[in-house]
């Protein structure tokens, strides 16, 4: 470095190798000769990537192809420039002001990484837009904290991840060629996954764990045309490779590191959504599932409120076939006192979860209006919402089993037991709070579901709950409210079975 005594002029390779250097640029003879990466020239200066409009000079297909790793994720070839490079420290009596800019190509290696840093930056600007950890729940910070890391530890994950980077890139410069490569690197990165899959090591890796959420996440905001369903079909095929990857490492496997651990636990609730929307029971809700991933932990309230939830699923199955089986009228009738029993069973937890949680769910001061909840954290709204959405889907159950229809039940509350309008009127009042600009898609996406299940079931009698649903449809055609949502939403309508 020129001006500091006894410092090698040389690239950073022949430094550590203690190797003579050529000097030449961009790279030198020597490491080209030995087929080595070059480091550069010296560790004060800064290599600047980015898609300047004017002053291209791209580099050439061809000399990437010759250079490029294989074992590295592909990047838009179009958005290699040669970069200006500058010394960041003034050297004795010599200013910056001063020195030249020197033109230096990007290897290809510092491009792919420059670009999938990019990538993620823009996926989690798109995620969390303000960057602050109030703005999301302890879920959504575990899986923003791990993504970097997981993300360096296999091609499947960067292809998914670099493929949600891209499309977002797309959206947010109103550039279709980025977004079309984005739905083309989520096509390689489906490939991919199936060939992690077939590897035992990779397949039980926990970058392996986090595609379906990220791939997930791809389909809620830039999968099929609102025209069909295969959006909705798309999401719940990653929800349902979510669960099969979680039951191919068993229970046990939960329990034996924390970073396990945490995978599981914030991955859960991904799954039961998915057995919701079947109406199919979960193996979740073994009690081998609802145990032994934590041994030697103490469950926290989501914990033990998704040991609830678990439950929902085989009743929505029970009831299904109760509407639709032909049987005899004694099986039937055995079938339904076991159903209504069961949910029962149900809400008794249920009723001790929330004795015991009393300050993790939002109380509002008035229920008798629809004026839209404001929580105290977002936190507490994420945990208040799938209280209510678990209310919901057992009372409504319930309702079905005995006989009572939404249709002519305009009665709030039932004597017995809370009535599931309560719980649909709730979300339905979240709502605003949950589109709120800051919150990004990590907001839409926590009431997504919730909101589904709430406007279902007051679709199935219109007239009692107009008002309620009157302040969703304000925030639903909010030019603000990101399209994408709307669209997951609508598609997910589009394919919901006939049932609540």
């Amino acid at each position: 470095m020129v001006g500091v005594p006894g410092r090698s002029k040389g690239c950073v390779t022949c430094r550590k190798r203690k190797k003579g250097c050529d000097l030449k640029i961009p790279e030198c003879g020597q490491c080209i000769e030995r087929g080595l990466t070059c480091g550069g020239y010296d560790l004060d200066r800064m290599f600047i990537y980015h898609s300047a409009e004017s002053d291209r000079r791209g580099i050439s297909t061809a000399a990437l192809e010759r250079d490029q790793d294989s074992s590295a994720p592909p990047f838009p070839s179009c958005d290699l420039q040669v970069a200006p490079v500058r010394s960041v420290y003034k050297i004795g009596c010599r200013s910056l002001n001063q020195s030249r800019p020197i033109s230096v190509v990007l290897s290809p290696a510092l491009a792919r990484s420059a670009y999938s840093e990019k990538s993620i930056e823009a996926f989690l600007r798109l995620y969390i837009p303000t960057s602050d950890s109030r703005c999301t729940n302890d879920e959504d910070k575990h899986f923003v904290g791990m993504l970097p890391l997981l993300n360096i530890r296999d091609e499947a994950l960067q292809l998914a991840v670099l493929a949600i980077g891209t499309a977002a890139l797309g959206r947010s410069t109103n550039d279709g060629d980025l977004t079309r490569q984005g739905r083309s690197l989520y096509g390689k990165a489906l490939k991919e996954t199936a060939v992690a899959l077939r590897n035992p090591t990779r397949a039980t890796s926990d970058a392996v764990f986090a595609i379906p959420r990220v791939m997930a996440l791809f389909e809620i905001l830039f999968g099929a045309e609102l025209s069909s369903n295969d959006q909705a079909k798309g999401w719940l095929s990653h929800a349902q490779g979510e669960t099969a990857l979680i039951v191919s490492r068993g229970p046990e496997a939960y329990a034996e590191s924390e970073e396990a651990h945490l995978l599981f636990i914030n991955a859960r609730f991904r799954p039961l959504i998915a057995a919701v929307r079947t109406r199919k029971a979960t193996v979740l809700n073994e009690e081998r599932w609802k145990t032994l991933p934590w041994i030697g932990r103490v469950k926290r309230p989501n914990d033990t409120l998704l040991d609830i939830l678990c439950g929902v699923p085989e009743m929505l199955e029970a009831v299904d076939i109760l509407a639709c089986t032909p049987a005899s009228e004694k099986w039937i009738k055995g079938l339904r006192i076991q159903t209504i029993a069961k949910c029962w069973t149900l809400h008794f937890q249920l009723d001790a979860w929330f004795a015991a949680n009393p300050n993790e769910v939002y109380t509002p001061t008035r229920v008798d209006t629809s004026a839209p909840i404001f929580f105290p954290d977002f936190d507490t709204a994420c945990l208040s919402v799938r209280y209510w959405v678990t209310g919901l889907l057992l009372y409504s159950t319930l309702d079905m089993a005995s006989g009572i229809q939404p249709l002519t039940d305009d009665s709030i509350p039932h004597p017995d037991r809370p009535h599931p309008r309560y719980f649909a009127r709730l979300i339905a009042r979240s709502v605003p709070y949950f589109f709120q600009a800051k919150y990004g898609v990590s907001g839409a996406t926590q009431i997504s579901f919730p909101l589904g299940n709430a406007l279902f079931y007051m679709n199935r009698n219109p007239a009692v709950d107009r008002e309620y649903k009157a302040t969703v449809m304000k925030v639903w055609h909010d030019p603000m409210l990101p399209s994408a949502i709307r669209d997951f939403l609508a598609s997910m309508k589009q394919s919901s079975p006939g049932r609540p």
